[in-house]
């Protein structure tokens, strides 16, 4: 019997799909709903993909039904399956691939972080909703944690992948963690609305700070009025994509610089 269904219509798929196929496509339309905000829409999509699991799985009597159109759904394991586990799983596979990804960022390919977290999102394990939203709590509070090398391009990375620019409320079902990475990413978006000049020389002055060396007290004494600047406009932002220690360490040399300059010219 040919697919002929609205689920089959719901989800994009011919009468040929088979359950991988009804996975994948309930994985890529689920991207394109706001769950909180169209429930309707949510309920019938998962409706049609519970439907077409359970055509694709080759029909199955519901207890009690004797005709061949009253189906109980199929559930797929990974969709049955612990969220934990299914979002530990991602988190590992993220981890196997960070020290790749550290080394494609100090080599200037920051698209490869996009690459990855997207290969990750689009595994099957994240069908599973509760644990595609575990997996996108434990970004958010590895954001706030404290920047790593790669972070400033994780950041608006991430927060395009999950709507967090999209839906401003989303970040905040995550406790502190949450709001701070909400805030700083609003301050992203004020940063990069600046003039190009002005842009560009605040980025060399967070670049020069992700820096292992130090600056020379010339070069400090330039950078020190944007980054104060920064720090006062930008500040959650900046404890984001930045190292605070390599901050409080510029600002001590700051402190200490006139002295040594004096020296230098005594």
């Amino acid at each position: 019997m040919p697919h002929t269904l609205p689920c089959f219509s719901r989800l994009g798929l011919g009468k040929d799909a088979d359950t991988r196929a009804v996975r994948r496509a309930y994985a890529r339309e689920l991207k394109l709903i706001d769950q909180e905000r169209d429930a309707a829409g949510f309920q019938y999509l998962r409706e049609a993909y519970e439907m077409a699991l359970a055509w694709a799985g080759r029909i199955m009597p519901a207890p009690g039904g004797s005709d061949g159109n009253s189906l109980q759904p199929l559930l797929p394991d990974l969709e049955r399956g612990d969220p934990q586990h299914l979002c530990d799983l991602a988190i590992a596979q993220f981890g196997a691939a960070l020290p790749q990804l550290t080394q494609a960022h100090l080599a200037g390919d920051d698209a490869s972080w996009r690459r990855e977290l997207q290969r990750i999102l689009d595994d099957e394990a994240m069908v599973n909703v509760c644990a595609r939203a575990l997996f996108e709590e434990v970004m958010a509070h590895l954001l706030a944690a404290g920047w790593k090398p790669g972070h400033e391009t994780l950041l608006p990375v991430a927060a395009s992948l999950f709507d967090w620019t999209g839906d401003r409320g989303r970040l905040l079902r995550f406790g502190a963690a949450g709001a701070l990475v909400d805030s700083a990413i609003a301050e992203l978006a004020l940063f990069n609305a600046q003039g190009q000049q002005e842009l560009a020389r605040r980025r060399r002055v967070l670049a020069r700070l992700r820096e292992p060396a130090r600056p020379g007290i010339d070069q400090l004494m330039q950078d020190m009025p944007w980054l104060d600047q920064m720090l006062e406009r930008f500040p959650n932002m900046v404890a984001l994509v930045v190292s605070l220690d390599a901050v409080d360490d510029w600002r001590a040399m700051a402190v200490r610089a006139p002295l040594q300059q004096a020296r230098g010219h005594g």
